[in-house]
């Protein structure tokens, strides 16, 4: 009801063309279609496998990002359902896995007001019904990775998650991340789990960057 009518107040605009009525335009939505969910891009330490919805060179799709990410879109969380069941159909995981996004520093979630993998988190729980766990904290705020080099990225995140609020660790998880590049970030969160005794690790993300 409230959606309907912020909806009706300030209608939705596509992210790709700024076409009025929905956040992907029909056009949009082709161009997503056509768009192959990719499997193992990188090779990420101490993840099993890793699955991303599509290439950051696809328009719609890292716009669909900038939008959610830079410009608190945050209504292009009513569309991640649909841009996100193709990857689903390619999940093979056990039914108690849990769904686990990367966490903000708690300044820079004051900064934004929202954590962008806690969303997209939101989405595939309500295509798996899988529960989504906050059991990792960032316990060191960190330069933005998406401003640094490979090798900048890797020594940023060192030591910068720790365990979260829940203390009960589950044995596969559903690492969840708006955008992979170099793993860095993933990695060093997947780190944290293996070692509190998480046996499967699969890492989500909208692009890869």
């Amino acid at each position: 009801m409230f959606t309907s009518m912020i909806n009706f107040i300030f209608p939705p605009l596509c992210v790709h063309c700024g076409t009025e009525g929905a956040w992907l335009c029909n056009t949009a939505q082709q161009e997503l279609k056509r768009e192959n969910v990719i499997t193992n891009p990188i090779d990420i330490k101490h993840v099993d496998c890793v699955l991303v919805r599509g290439s950051y060179d696809c328009a719609p799709l890292a716009q669909l990002v900038q939008k959610l990410k830079y410009h608190y879109w945050t209504g292009v969380s009513d569309t991640l359902e649909a841009v996100l069941q193709p990857l689903v159909a390619e999940l093979h995981v056990p039914k108690d896995t849990v769904i686990v996004p990367v966490p903000l520093h708690a300044r820079r979630q004051r900064e934004r007001g929202f954590n962008q993998s806690l969303i997209i988190s939101k989405a595939l729980s309500r295509l798996t019904g899988l529960r989504v766990a906050n059991i990792l904290q960032r316990q060191r705020y960190t330069t933005p990775q998406a401003h640094l080099s490979a090798v900048e990225r890797t020594t940023n995140i060192i030591g910068a998650f720790s365990q979260g609020a829940e203390k009960k660790w589950p044995k596969s998880v559903l690492l969840v991340d708006d955008v992979i590049t170099t793993g860095s970030t993933i990695s060093e969160c997947a780190g944290v789990l293996r070692q509190n005794g998480v046996q499967k690790i699969t890492a989500i993300a909208i692009a890869k960057g």
